[in-house]
């Protein structure tokens, strides 16, 4: 049995570290690799990180974590491949991944954002001084000296193929046993809720249609709800509208209180290497996504086919109007969506694609007989 070990930023609470890493080790230990998993930050560090306060605890926790972290380092040489999902320590890459790649000739890179360019406006984020010590060009060199690269869609696949040509796609899925899929309401009279599911990080994105959901609430008042979940502190100035924090044990039914879910995005470089996740989750779980055409969302998304694109203003007025007037619209597109999600963006159909590339550089070159076809891979 070979044995692999994971490192990576957080704990099973970040949706990154979830759907990129934790949700594949069944499917590698059943392939016959023994997968650790190390994350830098405990959760209760990474709890301490989503807020503005407690620094002091946030100190010691990442003090803690970075000793921790180094004696993971001292244990790299025991395993015979070792995985880095983004970095190793959070800031001065590529330091920290030089040390990984001197003790391991087996080392491969994973990555699901545009790292290479970061954040053009951290205003929002919690530590925008600090966020500014992560990440850089510095990945370029370990892309280069990385036996293997994931990335996490084609456009960062493209990037990574500058510097290593041993690059496999692998976006992120979703397990569709987990997603139970919810039929779209219909009942005549019950509100539609409008909603969105993010972090501190991506609700400045939301400040490009709040002007829109104005309007949309202005219309259809008494028909409409909006429901931002994952950043509390935001509370737009919308009538009947919650905004809620994310919790893991109601991350489903939370989605599934969502009628129309909403991706807006600015075009910029960072968010042209997003995955599309969040589009991805409504999509799985019955609410009809609303995106912006950025980056691999139009990939993803076939305008009034599982989904509706906007780019202006009028766009996302016209696109939200229409499903909230069209019930048959609504479900047309919901069940399309939830198809797309099965036959192209499952666990089940990438989880083989991703023990494949485990057996090329271990050199296995075995292959689950019964993996469903993989669309890229």
């Amino acid at each position: 049995m070979k044995s692999v070990l994971f490192l990576l930023a957080h704990p099973i609470e970040d949706a990154g570290c979830r759907y990129r890493v934790y949700q594949f080790v069944p499917y590698l230990d059943n392939a016959g690799y023994r997968c650790v998993v190390a994350p830098f930050s405990t959760p209760h560090l990474f709890r301490a990180l989503r807020s503005r306060n407690h620094l002091l605890n946030k100190v010691s926790q990442a003090a803690y974590c970075s000793v921790r972290r180094l004696l993971e380092l001292s244990r790299v040489p025991q395993f015979d491949v070792v995985v880095i999902h983004r970095e190793v320590f959070p800031f001065f890459t590529p330091t920290f991944e030089r040390m990984v790649l001197r003790s391991s000739q087996k080392v491969i890179f994973s990555f699901d954002d545009a790292i290479y360019a970061g954040h053009h406006d951290v205003s929002a984020l919690n530590h925008p001084l600090l966020y500014r010590l992560k990440y850089g060009r510095g990945v370029d060199e370990v892309l280069g000296r990385c036996v293997h690269v994931v990335a996490g869609n084609r456009i960062l696949g493209d990037y990574a193929r500058r510097f290593n040509p041993h690059v496999t796609v692998i976006p992120t899925v979703v397990d569709c046993d987990y997603y139970r899929y919810r039929e779209p309401q219909t009942r005549t009279g019950a509100p539609i809720t409008v909603g969105w599911a993010g972090s501190r990080s991506t609700v400045p994105y939301l400040a490009a249609v709040e002007p829109v959901l104005r309007s949309i609430a202005r219309k259809y008042a008494g028909k409409v709800q909006f429901r931002f979940i994952g950043h509390p502190d935001y509370q737009p100035d919308l009538p009947a509208s919650t905004s809620i924090p994310f919790e893991l044990d109601a991350e489903i039914a939370d989605l599934h209180s969502l009628d129309i879910g909403i991706m807006p995005l600015p075009d910029t470089e960072w968010t042209r290497g997003k995955c599309a996740f969040k589009a991805i989750q409504y999509m799985a779980t019955g609410a009809v996504a609303v995106a912006s055409p950025v980056g691999v969302t139009a990939d993803l998304i076939e305008h009034n086919g599982n989904g509706l694109l906007a780019r202006t203003a009028d766009e996302w007025f016209q696109s939200l109007s229409a499903l909230i007037e069209d019930a048959v619209l609504r479900r047309r597109l919901s069940l399309n969506a939830r198809r797309t999600i099965e036959d192209a963006y499952s666990l089940h159909a990438w989880a083989p694609c991703l023990v494949s590339v485990f057996d090329e550089v271990t050199g296995e070159r075995r292959f689950a007989a019964d993996a469903a076809p993989v669309p890229t891979c």
